[in-house]
């Protein structure tokens, strides 16, 4: 790659007019998820030249592979909201540009603006958004829970890419499921203090689908506390209140156990400071907590932007972050959900104008 030259760069896009500088684009949007998206959209819309910069193969991030968790009644999950933003890039096309499959190697400033220097050539950009998102944590780290070692034990966000694929009938045998909440989050052990905000609903939703179609079927949810904050938190707590067995007490251990019958069941281990109880079960979900995704930590790295102790980048009020000019939105800076994200890039996005207003061109 040619050197960038004092006071220039190089760039397949960039030139120089008249002694000036032509930037490559106003805004460069990195990671693809919905809240990248929107954000994209909102700024695009106001005629400003944006390109988003996906890692991968694919757009629309964690939130593009669920489904929607409705019965009879709305739940309030927000996949509605993903096929509106589905429906709108097929009406209208994406927002600003998009290059997929691209990494970004090293960013450095350049006067007021920031040059990218990627996979596919050099971009120069006056603001950047950081849109990278959140990932499940990954139920086979929690080996005691048995998640890739018993075939009955899912996580449940794989429960929830059903939804999307095959549905949920390869379920209809089981008879009863247990509920594992906090599973990856709220752990010392993990150093994941955090509440991950998402599971407990994601998990209510998930019950009342499994109950709608099988309504043999009994289901029990281990926690420690509900969180049910948020649209539809009435209809959620007469989910768990009608649809549910509660237990306030976790199980530590799933061991997999042949019965009298020649069948074999999913047992519970759970620790008692006098005795140890367990009980059986045909299936059991693990409500996963949310992670900061291995493209925030790594954007995290390169841009060498604070971070909280959890790897999340700190937003330091309105998207800004410790560094001006760079922006975070959506699940980059904290656990969040659909509706979440939606919210918070419309205030990111608000954010961006406003510092390019104030930047002058």
């Amino acid at each position: 790659m040619p050197p960038v030259e004092p006071g220039g760069w190089c760039s397949s896009r960039g030139i120089r007019e008249g002694g000036g500088m032509h930037l490559s684009h106003d805004v460069v949007v990195v990671g693809s998820g919905v809240a990248g998206l929107s954000v994209a959209r909102r700024l695009s819309d106001k005629g400003l030249s944006v390109l988003v910069i996906e890692r991968t193969g694919k757009i629309g991030g964690t939130a593009w592979s669920l489904g929607c968790k409705a019965t009879f009644e709305c739940l309030g999950c927000g996949i509605c909201r993903i096929v509106e933003q589905k429906r709108e890039l097929e009406s209208r096309g994406f927002p600003g540009e998009l290059k997929t499959n691209t990494g970004i190697a090293m960013v450095r400033r350049q006067g007021k603006d920031f040059l990218l220097e990627t996979d596919t050539g050099d971009i120069q950009t006056r603001f950047l958004v950081v849109a990278t998102g959140i990932e499940p944590y990954p139920a086979h780290n929690a080996a005691n829970f048995g998640c890739d070692i018993y075939p009955e034990v899912f996580s449940g966000y794989d429960l929830e890419k059903t939804l999307n694929e095959e549905g949920l009938d390869r379920y209809e045998s089981f008879e009863r499921v247990a509920f594992i909440q906090c599973v990856g989050s709220r752990s010392v052990k993990e150093k994941r203090g955090y509440c991950s905000q998402v599971c407990c609903r994601y998990a209510l939703r998930l019950c009342e689908n499994l109950k709608y179609r099988f309504p043999h079927m009994i289901i029990d949810m281990y926690y420690m506390d509900l969180q049910m904050l948020g649209e539809k938190k009435d209809t959620l707590a007469r989910i768990a209140r009608e649809r549910v067995n509660l237990f306030r007490h976790m199980p530590f251990r799933v061991e997999r156990e042949e019965t009298e019958d020649g069948f074999f069941s999913l047992a519970l281990r759970f620790e008692d400071p006098q005795r140890v109880t367990r009980s059986s079960y045909d299936a059991v979900v693990l409500s996963v907590g949310m992670i900061a995704s291995g493209g925030t930590l790594d954007m995290a790295r390169k841009l060498q932007l604070t971070q909280d102790r959890d790897g999340f980048i700190k937003n330091l009020g309105e998207g800004k972050t410790s560094t001006p000019g760079i922006f975070v939105t959506g699940g980059a800076w904290g656990p969040t959900d659909v509706e979440g994200s939606l919210r918070d890039a419309v205030t990111t996005a608000e954010t961006v104008l406003a510092g390019l207003k104030e930047d002058g061109p």
